[in-house]
């Protein structure tokens, strides 16, 4: 078997549990992208059965592959008695929480929260390492030459600067280098005289490097070759936790390239955030406060704001780095002037509007050459006629015409063509589909990420938000408890929607420590193959003294910083410290609305449940925030949690919901635009009018800077000013 170790280590996780585990659990041989009845929750692999099914399957040392899953922790032994370690029982660790989880009750030997449970297993086509193996400096084989003849083409056949490119992309991916997808999808967008592209790809799998490599193309041939330094690029954001997350890939990607252009070519490139938190001048900062939650990404440290000289920039916290990035834009003022402008679709809208010189604004949108929409598949309904209509105006406002280029990007946009076609009002787009390429042959991957799905339902008799309370307690419990094994500590997100509810189950948790939870799964006579059982994750000479602390109520000190809350309430340093916490790979469950939904790279997160049946969109986005490295060996738990609702409980019996759900595909599924809605139209042809008078320097009183507030007087010139711009 021609693999590296831990590649072998994912490939024989995978296998133990579709082949070996899942059968046991449901009773008989199991088919991909079903759903089967979980049966036997006190099962158990025999170590000697387990090392003959290893070998059976190629692997040379199996017992090498057991003992690695075991000292990592995603082999558990499920000891006879309470003080013992070693054992010949044992389980996965992504099927032994969803064997607990299905079973959550109150008491020892209660009825089970959940009235039935199923499970359902899928497997994604991801990159690996050994598939990001195009170095474009090299080029070694077809790939690497094809794709280095596109750029090279790109440059108007300018040698040094393709060659300056292909170092800065080099160094940016560091160890890694491109897949075939990546390296595809690039060769034909810089080949291409388009101007709308929408690439449709799984978490995980690069996208977000294709469409970044692009646009650091598109500003070298403008401000190298060209000389033109009026082009701006606008990155387009649905959320906050989005925004920061991608900035931090961005600033990463300029900061290498600048370190070269500047020397080769006396060009700095730029960057900004302008949202609402964006100061707008130097008394809204406060020195050493942290930089938007980000990242040096250099040493890793934080990101503050500092003196150098009489200005405040933007600095490395950590005095041996202390890099500064001056190529960082602060002020509102300043954001204007950047290259690339990171930002969200309401910010954009209203700096649209807007005609203040101390700002981003109209003219700054007009200059616009390259617009990118990340997670696209978020703007859909009146949301996405809203965002049609603002790139209809900007097209029409545009100063660069047809050379105007619009990406879309998202994992999960099914019918793309079409959705992509009334969002940007161009049907002539080029579609780069992921699942498409393989699916056809036409690419080859040999990565795969293992998403085992629970689809439980909940007992009527029983709380749904108890259930997420006590199902908080056992993850948070699991992390601390593979803490002092001095295993990876896995991380848990729990989806809910509504804050109120969020807010209610953080605060069961927090009660359920006070009365000493989960000191009952500590008990020294409950067997491990008892889903109630606890104790066994627990390293054995310390079982008793935690027990013990469980019983005296004083766990509640070291599991109450394990549970954290994530959504629009919480203050953006807490929302820092979560991001950074879960970046760092600290043990966690995180209770979070849709802010983790889409486009964060967390790469520690194994297991998720996510309350309710929301559109299949956004639970296969949901379920696409874990298993995303081999730090997790590329698996995932997805738990849907159906409440006792009608609504919830019908979809049960809806078998196209189901397959989708267990394919984690949107076959005949359609994401729809309200582009025709009258009020939409009426609305896109003020905002055009008003964004004309803007660009023309008219105050149109969007913000202080552009006119502020107006009284009768003023009200009315304004008015007569836009009938004149609307008869025009």
């Amino acid at each position: 078997m021609n693999l590296n170790l831990n590649e072998k280590i994912v490939k024989a996780y995978h296998l133990i549990i579709t082949e070996l585990e899942a059968p046991k659990i449901v009773g008989k041989p199991i088919q991909r992208e079903e759903w089967y009845t979980i049966s036997d929750p006190r099962y158990f692999i025999n170590r000697d059965d387990l090392e003959s099914f290893l070998h059976s399957k190629g692997f040379i040392n199996p017992n090498e592959i057991i003992d690695t899953l075991v000292n990592r922790g995603f082999l558990i032994k499920l000891p006879e008695k309470f003080n013992l370690d070693d054992s010949p029982r044992l389980r996965s660790l992504h099927m032994d929480v969803l064997i607990r989880s299905s079973q959550i009750t109150t008491l020892y030997g209660g009825i089970p929260y959940i009235l039935s449970s199923k499970l359902s297993i899928s497997k994604i086509k991801v990159p690996t390492k050994e598939d990001r193996n195009i170095d474009l400096k090299l080029r070694t084989d077809s790939i690497s030459k094809k794709l280095w003849s596109a750029i090279f083409s790109f440059f108007n056949e300018d040698r040094d600067l393709t060659e300056t490119y292909v170092c800065i992309i080099r160094d940016y991916l560091g160890d890694s280098r491109l897949d075939v997808f990546q390296s595809y999808v690039l060769h034909d967008m810089l080949l291409s005289n388009g101007n709308v592209y929408a690439i449709i790809a799984p978490t995980g799998s690069g996208k977000t490097e294709i469409y970044s490599f692009y646009m650091l193309a598109m500003l070298l041939k403008w401000r190298i070759l060209e000389k033109n330094f009026n082009k701006k690029i606008i990155l387009i954001y649905p959320r906050k936790a989005l925004t920061i997350d991608q900035s931090y890939r961005l600033i990463r990607l300029l900061g290498i390239a600048n370190a070269k252009l500047e020397k080769l070519y006396n060009v700095k490139l730029t960057f900004a955030i302008r949202d609402g938190a964006t100061p707008r001048n130097l008394n809204d900062i406060n020195p050493g406060e942290p930089f938007r939650g980000i990242n040096c990404y250099k040493c890793n440290s934080r990101l503050v704001y500092r003196y150098v000289g009489s200005m405040y920039k933007v600095r490395c916290e950590n005095e041996r780095c202390d890099s500064i990035y001056d190529f960082v834009k602060i002020l509102r003022e300043e954001a204007k002037h950047a290259d690339v402008i990171a930002t969200n679709p309401w910010a954009l809208e209203i700096r649209l509007l807007d005609s203040a010189q101390a700002d981003v604004n109209a003219n700054t949108i007009s200059n616009s050459a390259l617009i990118i929409f990340d997670e696209t598949h978020e703007y859909t309904g009146l949301s996405g006629g809203i965002l049609a209509t603002l790139i209809k105006v900007i097209k029409k406002i545009n100063n660069n015409g047809k050379e105007l280029k619009l990406i879309f990007s998202s994992a999960t946009i099914p019918n793309p063509r079409d959705f992509i076609s009334k969002l940007s009002g161009d049907s002539n787009c080029k579609i780069y589909d992921f699942h498409e390429e393989i699916e056809n042959n036409r690419l080859t991957i040999s990565g795969e990420r293992l998403v085992i799905l629970g689809y439980f339902m909940m007992n009527p008799q029983y709380s749904w938000n108890t259930y997420c309370q006590l199902w908080s307690v056992f993850t948070a419990f699991l992390s601390y408890a593979y803490g002092l094994r001095g295993f990876q500590e896995p991380q848990s997100i729990l989806f809910i929607n509504n804050i109120r509810e969020l807010r209610r189950i953080c605060s069961g948790y927090i009660e359920s420590l006070r009365i000493g939870e989960p000191k009952d799964h500590l008990v020294d006579y409950i067997d491990p193959l008892d889903p109630y059982c606890y104790w066994h994750y627990l390293p054995v000479n310390q079982r008793k003294e935690i027990s013990q602390k469980a019983l005296e109520k004083t766990l509640y000190e070291e599991l109450n910083e394990k549970l954290v809350e994530m959504h629009s309430e919480i203050s953006e340093k807490d929302r820092s410290k979560v991001a950074n916490a879960l970046r760092g790979g600290k043990g966690l469950t995180v209770l979070s609305t849709s802010s983790l939904e889409v486009g964060v790279d967390y790469d520690g997160v194994s297991f998720i449940l996510n309350v309710g049946l929301d559109n299949p969109v956004s639970l296969i986005q949901r379920i696409g925030r874990g298993g995303r490295s081999v730090k997790t060996l590329r698996t995932v738990l997805g738990i849907f949690l159906v409440r006792a609702l009608p609504t919830e409980i019908l979809k049960t019996y809806d078998n196209e919901f189901m397959k989708s759900l267990a394919s984690l595909t949107l076959k005949g599924y359609r994401l729809l635009i309200t582009k025709d809605n009258p009020q939409i139209i009426k609305r896109g042809i003020l905002i055009e009018t008003i964004a004309n008078l803007a660009k023309k320097g008219v105050k149109t009183h969007a913000s202080m800077g552009s006119g502020g507030h107006m009284n009768g007087q003023v009200f009315k010139s304004f008015i007569s000013e836009l009938l004149g711009e609307l008869h025009e």
